[in-house]
């Protein structure tokens, strides 16, 4: 089996800062970079929460061309992506356990963040 392996960018798609300089913050910072395409960006400019720069240190993060849903693994019907504030992961509505017909109001935590940064605690959405 053979895997194409994409070689990232070594600039920012947002600030076309590279990791010495984002040009935004005038500061050096480590990009990430997409798993699928190899863009990449600086988590500031991404606009990433303390804990999405965390996790996606941890997992083959995609970058919002590519995302796909976690559970189901297509990119198919994306307007029904629901997108992890802890950890920017995707995961269509109706994958989900129970599953939802419509986005959830506020912040929304996967599964998984939901262990890792809520101590476990099920929020209201999922009853």
């Amino acid at each position: 089996m053979f895997y194409i392996v994409q070689i990232p960018n070594d600039y920012c798609d947002f600030c076309l800062g590279d990791a010495n300089l984002n040009k935004k913050s005038k500061a050096p910072e480590e990009m990430v970079s997409c798993a699928d395409c190899g863009r990449s960006g600086h988590p500031t400019c991404l606009q990433f929460t303390d804990n999405m720069k965390i996790s996606v240190r941890k997992y083959p993060w995609q970058c919002i061309e590519c995302k796909s849903c976690g559970l189901c693994g297509t990119s198919e019907n994306d307007e029904q992506l629901l997108f992890c504030d802890d950890c920017d992961r995707g995961y269509h509505m109706y994958c989900l356990k129970p599953p939802l017909t419509e986005p959830p109001e506020g912040n929304w935590s996967c599964h998984l963040c939901i262990k890792e940064f809520h101590m476990g605690q099920k929020p209201d959405w999922m009853g």
